[in-house]
């Protein structure tokens, strides 16, 4: 199987459990892995994961999540720089028709740049840019 990249929405909906989304995201994970899927995500992602989740009631469990995600062997999580912040910029600077934020362009640059064709994700931003979604 293709790598899946793993956007900001599947992290969240995965800690969770109120989240619209976290049933079909643990059903998702649950094949990804047992398809012995490699997963991607980037340093920006975990940033908005942890900002998303920073509230007191979630940060013990925020941290203890993102820590075991920097342990998983099937995950590859990109750092953080300034070639694919600027990647990302630039294609965010030059979509004034869009709503992309700038982790998803980022996200698009880190895909595009690793030929990562499908996304752990609901936004729609991620169709909108040429990938397909899992959620």
């Amino acid at each position: 199987m293709p790598p899946v990249f793993v956007d900001t929405v599947a992290w969240v909906a995965l800690v969770n459990t109120r989240d619209q989304h976290h049933t079909l995201a643990t059903e998702v994970m649950d094949e990804l892995r047992s398809q012995q899927a490699s997963l991607v995500t980037t340093e920006f992602v975990l940033l908005e994961v942890a900002d998303a989740l920073s509230e007191p009631m979630w940060r013990s469990k925020t941290v203890a999540f993102i820590n075991g995600l920097r342990q998983l062997p099937i995950l590859q999580i990109i750092p953080s720089d300034s070639i694919l912040f600027n990647q990302g910029w630039n294609l965010y600077s030059q979509r004034p028709d869009k709503s992309w934020s700038l982790t998803d362009c980022i996200s698009f640059a880190a895909m595009t740049q690793d030929r990562i064709t499908t996304a752990f994700t609901s936004d729609r931003p991620f169709e909108q840019a040429g990938f397909s979604k899992l959620l």
